[in-house]
């Protein structure tokens, strides 16, 4: 095997510049779709003539057809190489997205959404293991924090962009704002990713292992998403598919055990104790970063009276907070450790919620953009160097099963913690007045809940290497770019 020299520092970092402009390009379709669709639920439901429950299948089948597919991802990139594998996933999301805009009834349009959730739930582990691969263990930290903010900024644009193009345009647009971005981003892959994965290998697909993981996320997934906020988890379409799904979890577990090589994800990956500690972090997100970005919209329209728009405009702020610590701080930031960075993200992360649960400080419009640049800061620290922690101890051959296995988990981990926070609003709604004043203290007690829970990261995170942990992967950067 020839070993090519070393690429100067000025010419990696160009090209891993093109890889991340590629991928992002390619990504932020699927990102913003993540929020752009939810405004428009309502609208669908005019246009169609359909009762909202019906239509809110638009969401649910989009969310379970990415939790279905995630468990796929590994081995396609094991099997095809990352770019390959890459360009299916983007064609398949691009395609989708073109059916949904043509779509002549509603029930066309949830199967076509589901079409489209097949490629998102691949686009992201399928990044985050093609740019561990092109960045290696010194720039993966640089490399996630370009991805995070993509991650941060395109659910906070996709109420904005949701709500002008229902307004302004017809309906089919918040589909068909998706294609420019999907055939730019095939455009540039095959010039900016490598050709190969660096562990391409002919790893039979585990059908037994798909049999048994894919209908689990969906039953985890779709028993969160049915969970009332009145009745809690009580009720029997809540339950029943959460047992099931934790049972073929469970089923799927004792699978792999058997042989890890082989399955289609090795659970003895989580005998890595940064690798487990990086998947509990990311479950506690979904009450401190995914559970504010569910409270806060709420907070604007519920308690400041704003609308959609400018609810999702008064988000921007947190934008601004993440975009600046990671395009801003860069250099700043190298001589710290990821465990620091996520310490210090998550304790800013429950700093900028406390002004939204004091219901006395309502009214002050600067302090609460300042709680929103604070937030967006905490967010901007801790992501990037999460989402390179989880996987940088892990030997290049299980990167791609790692980045899968830690999308699984936040599958799972940001609808659970998003839904036990809505459900503590509505219990305290239920209780307070109907007033601005008692509508603001019921939005208090799930900002506090939201804020209680950061105690727990804070604690996984001191469990963590106090310096950044020696990565086993291989990368070939020097061949990134051709």
């Amino acid at each position: 095997m020839t070993t090519q020299a070393a690429a100067p520092p000025r010419t990696r970092a160009r090209s891993l510049n093109f890889v991340i402009g590629a991928l992002g390009v390619g990504a932020i379709a699927s990102i913003l779709d993540s929020t752009i669709v939810n405004v428009a639920v309502d609208h669908l439901s005019t246009v169609f003539n359909t009762p909202v429950t019906h239509t809110q299948w638009v969401v649910t089948s989009f969310l379970l057809a990415m939790a279905a597919i995630v468990p796929l991802s590994g081995w396609l990139i094991d099997r095809l190489g990352g770019r390959t594998a890459w360009m299916i996933a983007l064609s398949t999301f691009l395609v989708g997205s073109i059916l949904c805009g043509l779509a002549w009834n509603i029930d066309a349009l949830i199967a076509f959404r589901a079409l489209q959730g097949l490629g998102a739930g691949l686009i992201v582990p399928i990044l985050m293991a093609v740019l561990t691969q092109v960045a290696g263990p010194d720039r993966l930290m640089s490399a996630m924090g370009s991805f995070s903010l993509l991650v941060q900024v395109g659910p906070i644009l996709g109420p904005v962009v949701g709500g002008a193009l229902v307004q302004a345009a017809d309906w089919r647009w918040v589909f068909f704002v998706n294609v420019p971005f999907c055939l730019l981003g095939l455009t540039l892959a095959p010039f900016a990713l490598p050709a190969h994965h660096a562990t391409v290998t002919r790893r039979r697909l585990d059908l037994v292992g798909l049999a048994l993981m894919a209908p689990a996320l969906v039953g985890l997934v779709l028993g969160v998403s049915n969970v009332s906020p009145t009745h809690g988890f009580g009720q029997l379409d809540v339950w029943l598919p959460l047992a099931l799904g934790i049972v073929l979890l469970a089923l799927f577990t004792a699978w792999s055990l058997r042989d890890g090589q082989r399955a289609l994800i090795d659970v003895r990956l989580f005998t890595d104790r940064t690798f487990r500690i990086a998947n509990l972090l990311s479950i506690a997100l979904g009450f401190t970063m995914f559970g504010g970005m569910l409270l806060l919209p709420l907070y604007f329209q519920g308690v400041l009276g704003a609308s959609t728009l400018e609810a999702g405009l008064l988000l921007v702020p947190q934008g601004i907070g993440a975009a600046a610590i990671i395009l801003g701080a860069k250099k700043y930031l190298r001589g710290i450790s990821p465990r620091t960075r996520i310490l210090a993200g998550f304790i800013l992360m429950a700093l900028g919620t406390v002004p939204f649960a004091l219901p006395d400080l309502r009214d002050q419009t600067v302090l609460t953009l300042l709680a929103l640049v604070v937030r967006g800061t905490g967010v901007g620290l801790a992501t990037p160097a999460l989402s390179a922690m989880a996987i940088a101890t892990l030997p290049s051959s299980q990167v791609a099963r790692g980045t899968t296995a830690f999308n699984i988990v936040q599958r799972v981990g940001a609808p659970f913690g998003t839904t036990v926070l809505a459900v503590v609003l509505a219990r305290a709604t239920e209780q307070s007045a109907a007033t601005v004043a008692g509508i603001a203290g019921a939005f208090s007690v799930a900002f506090w809940w939201a804020i209680a829970a950061t105690a727990i990261p804070v604690i996984l995170a001191l469990l963590l290497p106090r310096a950044t942990p020696k990565a086993t992967t291989s990368p070939q950067a020097s061949g990134a770019a051709r």
